[in-house]
């Protein structure tokens, strides 16, 4: 599952399901023991997802922890079905959570297995399975259906991403273009009238400074039509926007008296909060990210910080070298820190 809103309605249905699965159970007629003991079982279910599963399915990777999860989600559940059949009902969230974190070819034999353990569990209890088996049939059947809607869905809208990012990439190749069209034509051709009247001496000084405070305000006209498009408004509320729009869990302050920063600085800021939580999401695994907004007397600083796997010994990729890059324009840098999770600090002296 790669789109994060639906992996959010996803995670919500596990939820709604587990807690409808504990109310119907106690509205069964087993010994209020068992009952206890299958809330219990589900109430570990719970506390794997929260802290396993979760990051797994924001993470929107296939790998060996998914078989994990599900192999450890299967014991509890399987000790609640042991208890009352009425835990059965959690299957209604739980087989969704396989195909959120498992391959389509891999989840099925784990998504029939947990199909089957409630009917499996009565068996051995001596019940009667004939009629309980046809129906596992057609919800194994339904089930994978079901499986492969959301994974063409969930692959579709990963093509739509792709293709986004490159008409992100033809936008922004245009919109040098533009710009360098612009500067030619007023700051490059105005700069150059004042290198030559400057070397006619003095008879021409008074004209060279009328030049060059024309070429200042082109200069200042066209960092104000590119300014990005979340400062509208100011640095602290563009920075709030942006973390609000984080599908982790996520926090913004900001520490020190408030006060305005040139144009250039608040852009080189925001471009870095932006790749810093872009490399969150995609790369951290985190649960969590804190961002911080620090104002000095001589300057000011903006960390953001994980609780993901951090750097390793990975190379710097492009975002993170645009990021010293732009940095450098202003006098800032750019500092990477390790120990539990990761943290980028960005500092630029006023």
């Amino acid at each position: 599952m790669d789109q994060r809103q639906p992996v959010t309605a996803w995670n919500f249905l596990f939820a709604v399901t587990q807690v409808t699965t504990v109310v119907i159970l106690w509205f069964d007629n087993t010994p209020v023991a068992a009952r206890l003991a299958a809330t219990g079982c589900l109430a570990l279910n719970a506390l794997w997802f929260v802290f396993y599963g979760r990051r797994l399915t924001l993470a929107a990777e296939d790998s060996w922890h998914g078989f994990v999860y599900v192999a450890v989600m299967w014991i509890p559940f399987t000790a609640a079905t042991w208890f009352t059949g009425s835990a059965a009902f959690a299957l209604f969230g739980l087989v969704p959570q396989i195909y959120m974190v498992l391959p389509l070819a891999w989840a099925f034999p784990p998504m029939v297995l947990f199909v089957l353990t409630p009917t499996v569990v009565e068996y051995l209890l001596g019940g009667k399975v004939v009629l309980a088996l046809q129906f596992d049939a057609l919800i194994i059947g339904f089930s994978h259906a079901f499986g492969w809607a959301i994974t063409r869905i969930a692959h579709q809208n990963a093509q739509r991403g792709v293709l986004l990012e490159q008409i992100e990439t033809l936008t922004r190749e245009a919109e040098r273009a533009r710009l360098s069209a612009e500067i030619h034509d007023t700051l490059a051709q105005g700069f150059t009238s004042i290198i030559t009247l400057l070397q006619a001496r003095e008879p021409n000084v008074e004209l060279a400074l009328q030049t060059a405070r024309e070429n200042l305000r082109e200069a200042r006209a066209l960092v104000a039509a590119t300014a990005p498009s979340p400062l509208d408004g100011t640095l602290e509320d563009a920075l709030r926007r942006l973390v609000s729009g984080v599908e982790i869990d996520a926090s913004f302050r900001v520490i020190g008296d408030v006060r305005a920063l040139p144009t250039s600085v608040e852009v080189v800021l925001l471009r870095s909060a932006q790749e810093a939580l872009h490399n969150v999401r995609k790369h951290s695994e985190a649960s969590s990210v804190a961002v911080v907004l620090q104002f000095f007397a001589d300057s000011v600083r903006l960390e953001v910080s994980d609780d993901g796997r951090g750097f390793g010994d990975a190379p710097e990729g492009f975002g993170l070298r645009g990021m010293r890059a732009r940095l450098e324009q202003v006098g800032g840098r750019l500092t990477l820190g390790g120990g539990p999770g990761a943290s980028l600090l960005v500092e630029v002296p006023l």
